[in-house]
This record gives C-alpha cells, structure tokens and sequence, in this order.
C-alpha cells in the first residue's frame, strides 16, 4: 500500500474535485441548464483555478487551527467539524507548506502533488513539465495515474543513484590512475637511475682493469730491467773495484726490488678496485633488473587500471587496446623526443639535453615488441636506439655548435 494510499480523496463518486471543494467553500455547483460553449469554458477554467487554490486554502487553514487548539483537542475536531482523517489533514498541510505554485496543484491533483514531494522542490516543475517513459510510453505527469507517478519518480531516484555511484567510481578510477601514473613515472625514473648507475660502474671497472694492466706491464718491465752498475775505478786497486762493483750491483738491486715492490703494491691496489668495481658493475646491474622489472610491473598495472576504467562505458578486447595503446604511448613519446631534440642539441638547453636519454629508455622499452605494421619506422627506432652517440640529431647526421 502506498504511503498516499489515504489522501485527500473526499469527493462523492460521480462529482469532480473542483465541484466538491466550492462546495466546501459555500459555493453551490451550477444548475445544469443548456448554456453555450463560452460559460462551459469559463466555468472549466473556474473550477480547475478553484481546486488548486482550495486545496492549498485547506492546508493553511488546518495548521492555522491546530496551532489554535489545545493538547488533545486536534483528533477530535478533525474528526467532528471537518470530517478529515489526521493522514488528510497531514496532506494537505504539507501539499500548503510545500508548494507555492497554485496552478500546479490544480493541475496534477492533491493526491499526484502528493506523490510529488517525494523530489526536492527545485526538480518539481521540470518534472512535471517534462514526458517521461512509463511502461514503454512517453507520458506528462497529467497524463499519468498515481500508480505510474510513482514509479516514474522511483525510476528517476533509481537512475540518479547509480548515476551517483558511476560518478563515484569515475572519481575512483581517476584517483587510482593517477596514483598508478605517479608511480610508474617514478618506477621510470627509478629504472633510469640505474642504468646510469650501471654505465657509471662499467666506466670505473673499465678504468680499474686499465690502470691495472698498466701496473702489471710496468713490474713486468721493472722485474726484466737489469741491474745497471757505475763504479768509479781511478786509483782503485781491483780488490777495490770488485768490492765496489759488488756494493753498487746490491745497492741497484734494492732499489730495483724496493720498485718492484712498490709497483706490486700498486697493482694489488688496483686489483682490488678492479674486483671492487667488478663488484659495483653486478650490484648495479641487479639494481637495474629490479628497477626495470618493478617499472614494467607498474605499467601493466597501470594499463590494467585503463582497461578497467574503459569497461566501465564499453567492452574491451584487450590485444586490440594494447596494440592502440603502444602506438599512442609512442605518438607522445616522438613529441617528447622531437621537444628535447630542438630545444637540447639545436638550442643547447641543458635541462632538455638531461632529458634525452630518458626519452631513448622509453623507446628502447617500447621497441622490445617490434611495430611489425610500420617496419621503417621500426627500424628508424632501433638504429635510435642501439647507434645514437648523444651529440647528432640522427646517426650519421652532424650537427655543429
């Protein structure tokens, strides 16, 4: 049973609703004599202005008497003097405290204004001015009986609730891929952190190993050098020249073993950095792996939230999306790379000459899974990838500054 079930509907079967108020107000209904179409008018318009009015007239009149009335007195007097049920009277007060448009009363009714109030009174109008779909027709709220009134109204409250919850899951999704963006550029970064880590590592290695085979040649060539002696010999006898031959070949060969020693310790030095930036190039490599991998696992999570949030609208057939996607990720990152050309190697900006080799890792990434649909481009990518030397625009293609 509905809420209005018991409303306003006091009128005796057979006599309308603006016919029984006037008769409320001390008005009697016409004598029915045969009159022209202009009185019949006249009188439609008459009583329609005068129920809505009446209706409205009521409920101002009831609150007015029960803030007359004492504790106790209201049941009763609604009972014995104008013959309304508390749940009417209700009605009506609330039908006069809601509405302060007459003629839309008079339009739809009491029991579909009713109905009506269950929507907020900024919506009321253009609700009831507006067709709405019931039971697969088009109909005004006039046109409509109380039973359709009501379910048109719980259609409309249907609707803005799940609108409500989309916009809530848009919002939600919005949040979720731009803290999943933020952190797959920070994965990025992080990935290219190490690469660089690693370059610098193999830079150190490298100049560790050649310093160290310096060394090894030089105590090879210490090691090989003979003992070179100079003895003066005027006025010696040759027990003295023996003796002194004899000191100085000593005195040459500590000084050759004391370098030889030096140059050994050296090269254990050296050997040591060498291992120790062997050691550096596996950690940074390791680090490298990690970064890289906790990067790519960002981004297809992140490709992962994109989908989710487009099956929201539509269904996705994944292979296709991801062929889209890598295409648009690689339209932007040629704008990024175009960008930081001009800016950085023609116009020798150092903050886009920085962001460069950034630029190439993405592309590096992106061209692990060849663009088989577009093969020069394909290649054109990789020889920016594997040849670029950092100072030209393109391989073979010099730029002077």
């Amino acid at each position: 049973m509905s809420m209005y079930d018991d409303t306003v509907d006091v009128t005796p079967e057979g006599v309308s609703e603006g016919a029984a108020l006037s008769g409320m107000f001390g008005e009697s209904a016409p004598v029915e004599t045969e009159r022209g179409i202009e009185t019949i008018t006249e009188e439609i318009i008459f009583y329609k202005n005068v129920g809505g009015q009446a209706v409205i007239e009521i409920g101002r009149r009831l609150t007015e008497a029960k803030a007359q009335l004492k504790h106790g007195e209201w049941l009763p007097w609604l009972r014995e003097k104008v013959e309304f049920s508390e749940t009417s009277a209700q009605n009506f007060m609330r039908i006069a405290r809601e509405y302060g448009n007459t003629h839309l009363v008079g339009d739809l009714g009491a029991s579909k204004a009713l109905v009506l109030l269950a929507l907020p009174a900024s919506e009321r109008e253009n609700f009831a001015s507006e067709k709405h779909l019931v039971n697969g027709e088009e109909k005004s709220v006039s046109e409509m009986s109380k039973r359709e009134l009501e379910e048109a109204i719980r259609q409309r409250k249907l609707a803005e609730l799940k609108a409500a919850e989309t916009a809530r899951e848009l919002d939600r999704q919005k949040e979720a891929t731009a803290e999943a963006e933020a952190a797959a550029e920070k994965a990025q970064e992080a990935a290219e952190a190490a690469r660089a880590e690693v370059e610098n590592a193999k830079s150190i290695s490298l100049a560790a190993q050649e310093r160290t085979a310096e060394l090894e040649r030089e105590l090879k060539a210490l090691r090989e050098k003979p003992v070179d002696v100079a003895v003066q010999t005027v006025d010696a006898s040759a027990e003295q020249i023996a003796a002194a031959v004899k000191e100085a070949e000593k005195a040459a060969k500590a000084k050759r073993d004391a370098a030889v020693a030096k140059k050994a310790e050296e090269l254990k030095a050296a050997e040591a950095q060498r291992d120790e930036a062997r050691k550096a190039v596996e950690n940074a490599e390791a680090g490298r792996k990690a970064a890289e991998e906790q990067a790519a696992a960002l981004r297809a999570e992140l490709e992962g939230v994109y989908i989710k949030a487009l099956r929201q609208f539509r269904d996705v057939d994944e292979e296709k999306f991801m062929e889209k996607y890598r295409l648009i990720t690689l339209v932007r990152l040629l704008q990024e790379f175009g960008a930081y050309g001009f800016r950085g190697l023609v116009e020798r900006k150092q903050l886009f000459i920085d962001c460069i080799p950034t630029a190439l890792g993405c592309i590096r990434e992106l061209t692990e899974v060849p663009f088989r649909r577009y093969p020069y481009l394909d290649s054109v990518l990789r020889r920016l990838v594997n040849d670029w030397d950092g100072r030209t625009i393109l391989p073979g293609v010099k730029v002077e500054f």
